[in-house]
């Protein structure tokens, strides 16, 4: 499909999506809601102090539950869809929501984090034993809703060498990341048709196609996520 929409043509979700989606944002919050947002804030403050690093691209912020659906709806009504299975990886991770989110947004096979800040780290382990302590149970419960319990695995490493080559779909609160850094995930290896999601900077890169960029709701206020496409190996 060779359609792009501009920024305020945003997707407007049928009802009946819009439903599902606010029943699991009510379960997001059952599994998340001892770890607010001032928690990743301070953690992070403490240890970047601690560190004596001030670089802009470990500053904190956090991914809304609501968001992230709306644009997995947006991939799946305008552009074909997500593949059942796969992977999710969310590159800086923090606290672990945005990866516990694709968990209960899509069936995913593994959703995958990977944080650098030993801190965060140490919160999404908690929020891991969560998920895998509640999740299972709505699973049973809710078979409208959910169709498997993707796995859910947080990494203390630095993303590039980690690495996420086996992605579906990638996530990056990307906000503050400087160019070099946006520069390096755009040229990481990924099979062509991976998606990425990424706040407030694009790759720029011809690796890359930007179908659509939309304002979206985050913990700091809106931002604007663009959705991209890896493209066939030339």
């Amino acid at each position: 499909m060779d359609t792009s929409y501009r920024i305020d043509d945003a997707y407007l979700l049928p009802p009946e999506v819009r439903e599902v989606l606010d029943r699991k944002y009510r379960i997001f919050q059952r599994i998340t809601g001892n770890f607010p947002v001032s928690l990743g804030k301070d953690v992070s403050k403490k240890e970047r102090e601690e560190m004596h690093n001030s670089s802009s691209t470990l500053t904190y912020g956090e991914v809304e539950f609501i968001s992230i659906g709306e644009i997995f709806e947006t991939i799946k009504a305008r552009y074909g869809t997500i593949p059942s299975g796969g992977v999710f990886y969310d590159l800086g991770s923090g606290t672990g929501k945005g990866v516990i989110a694709g968990a209960m947004l899509h069936n995913f096979n593994r959703c995958v984090g990977i944080e650098i800040l030993e801190g965060l780290y140490n919160v999404s382990v908690q929020q891991k034993q969560e998920y895998d302590n509640v999740f299972p149970e709505e699973v049973k419960n809710s078979p409208d809703l959910f169709s498997n319990k993707p796995e859910v695995e947080f990494y203390k490493n630095d993303m590039f060498v980690q690495g996420w080559s086996d992605a579906t779909v990638i996530f990056a609160n990307s906000t503050c990341f400087d160019l070099q850094m946006m520069g390096n995930i755009a040229d990481a290896p990924v099979a062509p048709g991976t998606w990425a999601l990424t706040l407030t900077k694009n790759f720029n890169s011809p690796k890359w196609r930007i179908f659509e960029s939309i304002r979206k709701v985050m913990s700091w206020g809106e931002a604007t996520v663009y959705i991209q496409q890896r493209l066939p190996l030339e």
